[in-house]
């Protein structure tokens, strides 16, 4: 079976599928915990019986021998078993371990469906593991499902929102859900805890771009973002506020110097495309950008378009000394950061 996403997952649960090997994997750990939740629903009829029929494993606490034989039980007064194995390290089977695998999938017996979950595991192409992970897919494509569950993205996620505030007794315009999405980012668990906190602050009006302001936490990403927009414009004093507001909040500077490389890393992607004549589309398609992220491409084009190449690449070269500084000195992290932000706005 071909790869499937959010939507081909939810069909499929809807039906009496006879599917018994799934692989779920992804970068939105709510949905992917969602539909966990109604695979558990869809195989287990009977919640009294769901200690007998009903059984998880984490990481690789149970050897996959041991799962392989639990699989051989048969259910009780029921049809299916399900067993729900997570985080399972199958990226770390040579090549005869995988096949070995593969032939116990095969035999495994149909009235016991076998679910590899992945809670946080990588699954990306600028990752070692990559190849690894791709024979894992390619095998389940094989043998059961693979499926992917990642952000949901442009006019789904924001009719997510307005359908959510409806239910609420409140109501949200497109321009406003999709400002709430740009500012909290994509991760569905994270922009519904802040979109219900405006809920419950809007009490029945119309949730504005100032009530989001004023309620909703920015993403580090975000915040970022506006700490380069911030340097590109020439306001310094603005980046450092950001800067001292997210470790305020405790943000690891760790988190904060990875999403400032992204972002520079983006500008630099961006400004090379632009100087090759490509369009947004086709950079957003080269580099993997999907979804919402498009929200972020106008601000960039905005000062990628108006700041010449050498310094983009001078100011990367700060931030690849930076992160050299942090792994090879004793140099406190957030005077590190600080330092970085000077050097930054020095180069603009």
């Amino acid at each position: 079976m071909p790869l499937i996403d959010e939507d081909g997952l939810s069909r499929l649960l809807k039906t009496e599928f006879s599917e018994n090997r799934f692989l779920i994997f992804g970068d939105d750990g709510y949905l992917k915990e969602v539909y966990s939740d109604r695979l558990i629903k869809a195989v287990i009829k009977d919640d009294n019986l769901k200690f007998f029929n009903f059984h998880t494993y984490q990481d690789d606490e149970t050897s996959i021998e041991d799962i392989f034989e639990d699989a051989d039980n048969l259910p009780v007064m029921a049809n299916k078993t399900l067993l729900l194995i997570k985080n399972y390290p199958l990226n770390e089977l040579s090549e005869n371990g995988l096949k070995e695998f593969e032939e116990k999938l095969k035999d495994a017996p149909e009235t016991s469906v076998l679910a590899f979950y992945y809670s946080s595991q990588d699954f990306t192409s600028n990752t070692r593991e990559f190849p690894k992970w791709t024979a894992v897919i390619e095998l389940f494509k094989r043998v059961g499902t693979a499926a992917e569950l990642s952000h949901r993205s442009g006019k789904k996620i924001v009719n997510m929102l307005i359908k959510g505030a409806s239910s609420r007794n409140t109501s949200i315009g497109e321009k406003e859900a999709a400002y709430l999405i740009e500012i909290c980012g994509e991760d569905t668990g994270n922009l519904l805890n802040e979109f219900n906190k405006l809920c419950a602050y809007a009490a029945g009006e119309k949730i504005t771009k100032e009530m989001i302001d004023a309620c909703a936490v920015k993403s580090v990403e975000a915040s970022v973002f506006d700490i380069s927009s911030s340097i590109f414009s020439g306001n310094a004093d603005r980046a450092f506020q950001i800067v001292l507001e997210l470790l305020r909040q405790k943000t690891p500077v760790q988190s904060i110097m990875g999403a400032l490389n992204q972002s520079y890393m983006t500008i630099y992607r961006y400004k090379a495309a632009s100087n090759a004549n490509k369009s947004v589309s086709d950079f957003a398609d080269a580099f993997g950008y999907k979804g919402n992220q498009s929200f972020v491409f106008s601000k960039i084009a905005a000062f990628a378009n108006k700041t010449d190449m050498n310094k983009i690449r001078r100011s990367l070269d700060v931030l690849i000394e930076a992160d050299i500084k942090s792994k090879s000195t004793s140099l406190d992290p957030s005077t590190l950061l600080t330092e970085v932000i000077a050097k930054l706005s020095a180069i603009k």
